[in-house]
């Protein structure tokens, strides 16, 4: 019989499905009754593998809109974050913000813990525009580099 997940991430799974169909609905333009539509493909996922396991995917293709999202203007940021807002989601703003704290426990923490955070961080020290110190920079990579080496 599969646990239940605890209130905190039971909010935090309708949160981020939330905020990737309107993502992917309105930002990416992609039809929402496409089959490989997260929200569809999302469900398939719960049903397999249970909504625990869902929720870290769900994770990772938030960190992958967060990257895909980085070269936009603060122009364009600041509308994608008010149509959200006017439609009760989080916003990007928020979301890019939550990203960037866990990067930064990652760091205090000196370890890698699973995928989720793997994949964060790799996008993090790949994209050479992201505002990281250099000191950062490299103990990220150390850190990036004992994950795979344990893997």
């Amino acid at each position: 019989m599969a646990r239940r997940m605890s209130e905190a991430k039971e909010k935090e799974f309708e949160e981020l499905s939330a905020f990737l169909e309107f993502y992917v609905t309105n930002i990416e333009g992609r039809n929402r009754d496409d089959k490989i539509h997260p929200s569809n493909v999302l469900v398939e996922i719960v049903e397999q593998y249970g909504k625990s396991q869902a929720l870290q995917g769900l994770k990772q293709a938030i960190n992958d809109t967060i990257e895909d999202s980085l070269n936009f203007e603060s122009a364009q940021v600041s509308l994608i974050d008010a149509e959200l807002a006017k439609n009760n989601l989080i916003t990007l703003s928020s979301l890019r913000l939550r990203y960037r704290k866990k990067y930064k426990k990652i760091i205090e923490r000196k370890v890698i813990r699973n995928e989720t955070e793997y994949y964060l961080v790799v996008a993090l020290v790949n994209d050479l525009t992201a505002p990281i110190e250099p000191s950062e920079r490299l103990v990220l990579n150390g850190l990036v580099a004992d994950f795979e080496k344990d893997a």
